[in-house]
């Protein structure tokens, strides 16, 4: 087999050993024959058994056949950890990794999600990042059209897309993103969001939902983790709450009115969360269940209270009556509500007079 990265021309054998030859491990190279027999040219099985990961013939000779097979060496890695890989070996396949930025979107795409899948994930790219791919997985090009090395990964700890893994999957998949799009910006840098979506050929349900994670990220908050630290699940629960309030008054300003009828989907303030409170925290708390609180006024009560002033913004007043809510920690009655609001009226047609 010939590759180029998007494609590749495909020399058919005549035999099963010269077809057992071109295969990339000994665990690839595994044959029944019509009785149901095992052939085994190049010992996968026992390798199958011990966990043993082992290319077939030289080992660089295999990768510039298909340079994806760095990439798959990663992921089975995961499942096969007993390799024999010495420091020479490493060095030659680094000196090989710049070569994944020439294949295909599609193909970079669907390896870098299985490796996500398995089940010791954090074994894959622990050697991702060991074998520098992590630095070329991005097309990053200069003017003289030359694939340039990047940061890579900005961190080496995957605990939190563990925790994505665990239990965000379902919601993911209810929020029409996928995995890819959640964990990126947990592995690489806002300034290569434009590459990352280029790079995987995100939609535009999963560009929105980056831009979202961006203005999360840009508009941080200052949170004290001593004061968590002392909290109860339902305390955080609580204080999280509030601070995805904060967090949609900042990002969301023009569109007001009800926060459970806005455009941005309230599960992606919960993934927005991942980037602002450590694993540890987040731990404490069901995250992916938690829910908004019912609201306790009824929009036709403000608006009976909008056309008695003749206040014209109706969005402008539901917006202050949930603002007093949460800030009461969703404990404020409707007759205490509509009181605040009338105030905040009176103060509000005295201060146009």
């Amino acid at each position: 087999m010939i590759s180029f990265g998007r494609s590749a021309f495909v020399d058919f054998t005549h035999t099963l050993f010269e077809d057992a030859k071109r295969r990339d491990f000994t665990i690839n190279a595994l044959y029944l024959d019509e009785k149901g027999n095992l052939i085994d040219p190049f010992g996968g099985y026992n390798d199958l058994i011990d966990k043993k990961l082992r290319f077939i013939g030289n080992p660089i000779s295999r990768i510039e056949e298909d340079h994806l097979r760095i990439l798959r060496f990663c992921r089975f890695y995961g499942t096969f950890p007993n390799i024999d890989i010495d420091q020479n070996l490493k060095e030659k396949i680094i000196k090989k990794a710049n070569r994944i930025s020439i294949l295909s979107n599609m193909r970079i795409r669907n390896e870098l999600y299985k490796i996500l899948m398995v089940k010791n994930f954090e074994l894959c790219l622990t050697m991702f990042v060991t074998l520098e791919l992590d630095k070329y997985i991005l097309k990053k090009i200069n003017k003289s059209n030359i694939t340039n090395k990047h940061a890579g990964f900005k961190t080496k700890d995957f605990k939190i897309v563990n925790y994505i893994k665990t239990y965000g999957l379902n919601f993911i998949n209810a929020e029409k993103l996928d995995l890819i799009s959640i964990v990126m910006p947990h592995l690489y840098d806002l300034k290569n969001f434009d590459i990352i979506i280029k790079r995987f050929e995100l939609n535009k349900r999963k560009i929105k939902y980056l831009n979202f994670i961006k203005q999360f990220k840009n508009n941080e908050l200052l949170i004290n983790q001593n004061i968590m630290k002392k909290l109860t699940s339902k305390e955080i629960e609580l204080y999280m709450l509030k601070i995805i309030w904060k967090y949609r008054c900042k990002i969301n300003k023009v569109n007001k009115g009800f926060f459970m009828k806005d455009r941005i989907p309230f599960n992606w303030y919960k993934f927005g969360l991942l980037h602002v409170f450590p694993i540890e925290i987040i731990k404490q708390i069901d995250l992916f269940n938690l829910k908004w609180p019912i609201f306790t006024l009824t929009k036709k009560k403000i608006q009976n209270l909008q056309d008695k002033t003749y206040f014209k913004n109706i969005d402008d007043l539901i917006f202050k009556a949930e603002d007093f809510w949460v800030n009461n920690n969703f404990n404020s009655s409707p007759e205490n509500i509509l009181i605040f609001l009338e105030s905040y009226l009176d103060k509000e047609i005295r201060y146009d007079n």
